[in-house]
């Protein structure tokens, strides 16, 4: 087997290890209060349907991330299950009777919360695959192996320690607002009407294409239309040297980048930019509302329409109140519930015997 065919399936395994942290956490969260061999079970069978869906749906993402909201939905699929999950984690023990009814609502709850967790990860391998189903399919089945094998591990944890289901519920509902705040709908509703981007994300993975470059030294001579549209970022610590481009870009842009290209090495970077931005007519077969939702990048007007009001600092708070619903409903709830439950029942009195 050649030496970067294994590389490769071992990209797909690592990001989807990576990516995969949080399907553990909420596979765990799921679980963990059931006995341990119905646990297994859930786990095994929740796990297993979610990871057939997604390695079905891996190779048809370009067809599923055509449906607008979809990480909308989502984010907000996973925000009642992280909520579900406290709330049920507070109410409910486990016992023989009800054990059977358990295992399957854990089932369900596994399956829903991982395929729709699966949606990121499933585009990243997507691409490390290159089309190639067989090294999409050893590389999942292994990282899968791997992440169960952790489901298994955090379920055991949650028990002994009861903090962890909460630390597991903020997780998870993190996930959920980055979700909502990275949907393309979201973003393309706040940019079109008010102008505004308030994540960075919106910019690099909606507005921008990017390739990796040592230098670039043709910027000076680009004409000027072009000037506002591309800039060379050098390498920092966090990351490496890359050329931008803004919007969606033309034939004639593609043509004047490549003119002042100084090596083969950029006018190959400048060609992967353009299949990433080019402006495509959509299939004839596509629905006409769904035209803007497949579009490789929005048009440059809203990248020039959010400069100097960038208000990222929207993020971090957006997750953080999202974090706080999350535990915080289930809290308040449950406590209300407890001293609802305990009012009007005053100790029995012990009547001495005669």
């Amino acid at each position: 087997m050649p030496l970067d065919y294994l590389i490769s399936v071992a990209q797909i395994i690592m990001i989807d290890i990576v990516l995969s942290g949080d399907n553990a956490v909420v596979i765990a969260l799921a679980a963990h209060k059931l006995p341990a061999h119905q646990r297994h079970r859930a786990i095994m069978i929740g796990g297993g349907i979610a990871i057939f869906m997604r390695i079905v749906f891996t190779m048809i993402m370009a067809f599923l991330l055509m449906v607008p909201g979809v990480r909308l939905v989502g984010g907000l699929v996973l925000m009642w299950i992280a909520i579900k999950l406290l709330l049920e984690d507070e109410e409910h023990e486990i016992t023989p009777d009800n054990a059977d009814a358990s295992a399957m609502a854990a089932i369900r709850m596994i399956f829903v919360a991982d395929f729709m967790m699966s949606l990121d990860n499933m585009l990243a391998v997507a691409g490390a695959s290159h089309g190639d189903w067989v090294r999409l399919l050893l590389g999942l089945l292994v990282s899968i192996a791997i992440i169960m094998t952790c489901s298994g591990l955090i379920a055991r944890l949650m028990n002994r320690f009861p903090w962890i289901v909460w630390v597991g519920a903020a997780i998870l509902a993190f996930t959920a607002s980055e979700m909502i705040l990275g949907d393309r709908e979201v973003a393309r509703f706040v940019v079109k009407t008010f102008g505004v981007s308030l994540n960075h994300r919106w910019e690099e993975d909606y507005m921008k294409s990017k390739t990796e470059l040592p230098q670039f030294e043709g910027l000076a001579k680009l004409p000027e239309e072009l000037k506002p549209l591309v800039n060379f970022e050098p390498g920092s610590v966090f990351s490496s040297p890359h050329l931008t481009y803004a919007g969606q870009m033309t034939e004639a842009h593609r043509d004047a980048l490549l003119s002042v290209a100084g090596n083969e090495a950029e006018k190959k970077g400048i060609g992967d930019m353009y299949e990433m931005s080019r402006v495509t007519a959509p299939p004839a077969w596509v629905p006409s509302f769904l035209h803007s939702a497949i579009e490789p990048k929005f048009p440059v007007r809203y990248f020039e329409r959010v400069q100097g009001r960038q208000y990222h600092w929207f993020a971090p708070l957006f997750h953080a109140v999202m974090v706080g619903l999350a535990v915080g409903i289930p809290w308040v709830i449950t406590r209300r519930r407890g001293a609802a439950g305990g009012e009007g029942h005053s100790p029995a009195v012990v009547q001495p015997p005669a």
